[in-house]
């Protein structure tokens, strides 16, 4: 089976002192393409290393993560309940940068909107993704997009936007959302916490085989409580999504695979 994981966080402390050892087992396990993703202006510099050491696996997406936007405005690190310190940037030049920089990278993210931590500045998250929208319509790049509590605005945006290489990363919204999405033609990215969240099997139910992919969002939603997840564990997706749409593992694997190439190499 070749395997694909399109989300993923490579550069992450938790995988500081194996991740070579995460590489090959991810080899072992069939993955042929990693995406790791970065979140400001340091993580998609370093993600650009990491593409260089593993440049036989892995990829890059250049990220503006919500909230790391607007870190300035939140006097960095005081959004209620964030799990790490934001580093402020000035958006404008990292756009440019990323425009730059486009040949380097096969896709922008993760970006997109959160409005999750109570940081009274929802609304000015808002024209930071248009302008993100605008730059990946312009180099012609799949957005991987972060829509947590904000689902149906993000949504809105992307509609509006008339962008069609549009990845929903983990996507929560309820089933209508997932609907509308589906008809924009928008794809899916499906995590290994499948076998933990009845959500995620109801949006395999709901979503086309044509409009999956596999992520893994790692070291976060590992398939069990507690443990770092990484990117051989793409294969606990495939086996859920076979479960759930009566097909073969192999079938699911090749489908999603293709869905890849077409997206981001196409």
């Amino acid at each position: 089976m070749r395997l694909v994981d399109i989300h993923s966080h490579l550069d992450h402390a938790r995988f500081e002192k194996d991740l070579d050892k995460v590489i090959e087992r991810a080899k072992k396990a069939g993955v042929e393409t990693i995406i790791t993703s970065g979140v400001n202006s340091t993580t998609n510099r370093l993600i650009l290393d990491l593409a260089k050491k593993y440049s036989d696996i892995v990829q890059v997406s250049f990220g503006l993560y919500p909230l790391d936007v607007l870190a300035k405005e939140l006097e960095s690190g005081e959004a209620d309940g964030f799990p790490r310190d934001l580093e402020p940037f000035d958006l404008n030049k990292e756009l440019e940068w990323i425009e730059e920089n486009k040949d380097k990278c096969i896709a922008i993210g993760e970006v997109g909107l959160d409005f999750s931590f109570n940081t009274g500045k929802e609304q000015e998250q808002l024209p930071v993704f248009k302008k993100v929208i605008e730059l990946a319509k312009k180099i012609n790049k799949p957005l991987i997009v972060h829509t947590r509590k904000a689902e149906k605005e993000s949504l809105e945006l992307l509609e509006q936007s008339g962008h069609k290489k549009v990845i929903l990363h983990c996507f929560s919204g309820r089933k209508s959302l997932i609907k509308q999405a589906v008809d924009l033609g928008f794809f899916f990215s499906v995590p290994p916490v499948i076998t933990r969240l009845d959500h995620f099997k109801t949006l395999v139910e709901i979503v086309p085989l044509i409009q999956l992919l596999t992520e893994t969002d790692a070291p976060y939603l590992s398939p069990i409580a507690g443990e770092r997840n990484e990117s051989a564990n793409v294969t606990v997706t495939i086996g859920e999504i076979a479960k759930i749409k009566n097909l073969s593992k192999e079938e699911v694997a090749d489908q999603i695979y293709k869905n890849y190439e077409d997206l981001f190499l196409n």
